[in-house]
């Protein structure tokens, strides 16, 4: 239906200015909360970016599975598979470029991240999966 309607061009071409605007307006905020640099904290997001990422999940999921917990991991691979649908879709419909590095600081933890850096990062997908989550 988007196809046939051509909607996604034409989202896209609502959304991007916008999107671009408040890109290079938040720019200089990222760049002063990353001034607070704390060896801590820096492994403390680390370990919780690990934790909602897809390695991640691609261990847990078939431990509940195999635990007896069948309906929950039922439900669970469900809920990350609809949240990584719709993000992908919203960020193809937005296609936000992440800040560039340098000047923002990124700290990735697996190789995979390092690659998923060079894709759009709006929205991002650690933070759909740890809304979905917390639900």
């Amino acid at each position: 239906m988007a196809s046939y309607l051509n909607l996604t061009p034409k989202l896209r071409s609502l959304l991007q200015p916008w999107v671009a605007h408040h890109f290079i307006t938040g720019t200089p905020l990222i760049l002063q909360i990353q001034n607070y640099q704390n060896r801590f904290l820096d492994a403390f997001f680390f370990a919780l970016s690990c934790v909602v990422s897809v390695p991640f999940y691609t261990a847990f999921l078939p431990l509940l599975f195999w635990s007896g917990h069948g309906k929950l991991a039922r439900q669970m691979t469900l809920l990350m598979a609809f949240c990584d649908y719709l993000g992908n879709c919203i960020k193809d419909v937005v296609s936000a470029l992440r800040p560039s590095c340098p000047p923002v600081r990124r700290i990735t933890a697996t190789r995979d991240e390092e690659d998923n850096a060079l894709e759009y990062g709006l929205p991002s997908s650690h933070t759909l999966n740890t809304v979905c989550l917390s639900r």
